[in-house]
């Protein structure tokens, strides 16, 4: 084996991140968040080490596609996005004492993001771009969905519940119905 060259580096790229408020009502989600997790093979199962909805449990729920809306309004009315793209995934999320989210970022999606539905200490945190996220009931944060995220572990006695959701591109066949 002859190698002819080597390049580790990085290059800079363009990103979004919006955080922001909204109205929400906290108690319809978190009453739907522990019934789907009671039946969810996911639970402990996927980069949330703790408990969760299906991945794709709020994808059809109308409260929840009416928050979609507004922040579709808000990116197509600002040209944040230029891509084609439609909810694929859409779940909740429950990380009690202990739980934490690993690493990860969510490619191939193109867009992600995350309402907290409580007040809570257990922060969210971007390290590629040095920012992180102090949930409080009805924060948002709406990012490319190629920046890595984590949480550290819930020290508290006190449960942290959170929607996510991720946007895929539409293909040239139209958009997906998975």
């Amino acid at each position: 084996m002859e190698i002819q060259k080597e390049i580790l580096s990085q290059i800079k790229r363009d990103y979004f991140f919006i955080v922001g408020t909204l109205d929400i009502d906290e108690d319809y989600f978190i009453n739907k968040i522990e019934e789907g997790i009671k039946s969810s093979p996911l639970n402990f199962k996927t980069n949330v080490v703790g408990q969760m909805t299906e991945w794709k449990f709020f994808r059809g729920d109308k409260k929840f596609i009416d928050i979609m809306f507004k922040f579709l309004d808000y990116l197509d009315s600002n040209k944040i996005t230029k891509e084609s793209h439609f909810l694929n995934e859409a779940w909740g999320v429950k990380e009690s004492f202990g739980e934490y989210t690993k690493e990860h970022c969510h490619l191939p999606s193109y867009l992600s993001g995350s309402i907290y539905l409580n007040n809570h200490s257990q922060k969210l945190y971007f390290p590629d771009i040095k920012k992180e996220i102090e949930p409080k009931k009805g924060t948002f944060v709406l990012f490319s969905s190629f920046l890595k995220h984590y949480t550290n572990r819930n020290n508290t006695n006190k449960s942290k519940y959170a929607l996510s959701f991720n946007f895929d591109y539409t293909t040239v066949y139209g958009t997906a119905n998975k």
